[in-house]
């Protein structure tokens, strides 16, 4: 069925959080000029936006629409905006969560938001990348992660799930460490840099510093345009929009443990017999250390 302007727009403006960067330029061109559509050609929409022609394309299909001149048809009977709308600024607590969101509304964002970037990031992955990370993590003698921010989360998870197969990981997440850190590493050591826009200078900066040492770098980003790439071997990317407010995306992280997690299992198979061992070892540890506790309470 065909929506009409008035369900279109609102299909645009719900879906903006969920967008990827690109996209979302187009929804926001989209949403505050609906009335200027019906006069532009592709490729005026497209050089507005800063976004190829067949990015328009993937946008128009995002939406289960055939073509651009259907989509003009569509808001063509587009009259006008409410004027008391037009300055408002949406703000959020957490990505699309905002004012006036009930429990039930914010549980199926937040869930909704999680399962799409997982599901994107899932569709752009690389196996041929993925094995060359893992080649590159094998040969190194100990993984360097930097990051800053809600990146460190998925850094934590890595140097948990490496640390149990046998495969020292380091994290560093302060400026100065991360710059002496990278300065030193050499070429027996695997620098990982994690940056959802792939912009934060400390990270950035480490690896290409990490790079002139020596070191292979990969990087784990959702921007194949930004800085980060110019310094990494090898690039892993992520699907998980931008954010929509001031705040860094939250969602980036659930996706980039996504990529943590599929490098731990391919390593943890290449060395299977090992990894098991390692594994059910350091689970019995624990088992111990608990059941000592549990004793010394009483």
């Amino acid at each position: 069925m065909i929506p009409d302007s008035k369900t279109l727009l609102h299909n645009i403006k719900r879906k903006i959080p969920y967008l990827n960067p690109a996209l979302q330029r187009i929804a926001v061109f989209i949403s505050e000029n609906p009335e200027k559509i019906k006069l532009l050609k592709i490729k005026k929409l497209a050089s507005d936006c800063e976004v190829s022609e067949a990015t328009v394309t993937r946008f128009v299909k995002e939406f289960n629409i055939n073509t651009f001149q259907e989509l003009k048809i569509i808001l063509a009977d587009f009259q006008s905006r409410d004027p008391s709308n037009s300055k408002k600024v949406m703000k959020f607590v957490y990505d699309d969560v905002t004012k006036g969101d009930s429990a039930d509304s914010v549980i199926e964002k937040i869930a909704y938001r999680n399962i799409k970037a997982l599901e994107d990031t899932k569709k752009i992955v690389n196996p041929a990348e993925i094995e060359k990370a893992v080649a590159a993590i094998d040969k190194s003698e100990i993984i360097t992660i930097y990051c800053v921010g809600t990146s460190t989360i998925a850094a934590e998870s890595a140097k948990m799930r490496f640390y149990r197969v046998g495969k020292e990981c380091i994290v560093y997440n302060d400026p100065a460490n991360q710059a002496v850190s990278s300065s030193l590493l050499g070429k027996k050591k695997v620098a990982i840099g994690i940056s959802n826009s792939g912009k934060s200078a400390p990270t950035v900066n480490a690896l290409k510093m990490a790079r002139e040492s020596g070191s292979k770098t990969i990087c784990i980003t959702s921007s194949d345009m930004s800085p980060i790439n110019q310094y990494s071997d090898i690039k892993l990317y992520t699907d998980a929009s931008q954010p929509s407010f001031f705040q860094e995306s939250l969602v980036s992280r659930v996706a980039q443990i996504l990529i943590i997690d599929i490098l731990y299992a391919c390593y943890a198979l290449k060395h299977y017999n090992r990894s098991i061992k390692m594994v059910e070892d350091s689970a019995a540890a624990l088992v111990k250390v608990l059941h000592f506790k549990n004793n010394s309470k009483l």
